[in-house]
């Protein structure tokens, strides 16, 4: 009886840190990508990508915010169904962060977002 006890308890020990390190390579791997917006490309597409630059257009509605994104190199941006605190972000002349992902969009790139960070 000890010793299944034993191989039971090693079985769980494996288990919980097999399990810790798959969640850290998933982490790993889902981080968005920080890239320069000139550094944009069709080889990102569908991938998740961090970017800053000034708001430089912005047009607000409920239902989506579209946007560009400048720092130096310019990049369309939407944002579906924006709250309050996205909405103030994304006002011209912000400088922000994006995270969310590459899309191609009538012939051209752009970043549909998930999150917005305002910077200083």
């Amino acid at each position: 009886m000890l010793l299944r006890e034993y191989w039971l308890n090693r079985a769980s020990l494996f288990c919980a840190i097999a399990g810790i390190l798959l969640l850290a390579a998933y982490s790993f791997l889902e981080a968005p990508k920080q890239l320069n917006i000139a550094e944009i490309s069709e080889k990102y597409l569908d991938a998740k990508v961090r970017v800053k630059g000034i708001v430089s257009f912005s047009k607000v509605t409920d239902k989506i915010a579209i946007f560009t994104l400048e720092d130096g190199a310019k990049i369309k941006g939407v944002f579906f169904r924006p709250g309050i605190e996205e909405k103030i972000m994304l006002r011209k002349g912000n400088f922000v962060e994006v995270v969310g992902k590459v899309k191609l969009y009538r012939g051209k790139l752009e970043i549909v977002a998930e999150k917005v960070n305002l910077l200083d």
